[in-house]
């Protein structure tokens, strides 16, 4: 190769990083909006870093802290509930279960995602309060 098509490819070759570090720079900015957007990325989740740092399990008065983008299996481990509790307490049939978000299920099951949300939140302050004893059954 002469000098010329060597500094010809390296030219084609930077200019197609360019383009695709443009066009990864594009998602990430979109993606990231639509995170701001489903209320996923903001100020109130570093309350939640916080707590679980300070916090191995949360408690009672953090119950509040449940949004709709978290996921059973997320909740479960986050206030230490029985795998199986909020799928008996919310008549979740998903296959899915403890995979899917309060938000999914309650798509799902055709109901407004804030009275989910809010049935979540109960359930588990239920259990807070009267939690079940470790080798009882949820049937």
């Amino acid at each position: 190769m002469t000098p010329n098509n060597e500094r010809r490819l390296i030219d084609w070759l930077i200019a197609a990083l360019g383009i695709l570090l443009a066009i990864l720079l594009f998602l990430l900015v979109r993606q990231y909006q639509v995170l701001r957007r489903e209320q996923i990325i903001s100020a109130r989740e570093s309350f939640l870093t916080n707590a679980i740092k300070n916090h191995p399990h949360l408690t009672l008065s953090d119950v509040s802290a449940i949004h709709s983008w978290m996921t059973f299996d997320y909740l479960n481990k986050l206030f230490n509930l029985p795998p199986e509790y909020l799928k008996t307490q919310l008549s979740i049939t998903d296959p899915a279960y403890p995979k899917i978000t309060i938000n999914k299920f309650a798509k799902d099951a055709g109901q407004p995602a804030s009275s989910t949300l809010m049935d979540v939140q109960n359930a588990t302050r239920q259990y807070l309060t009267n939690p079940l004893p470790a080798n009882a059954s949820s049937t």
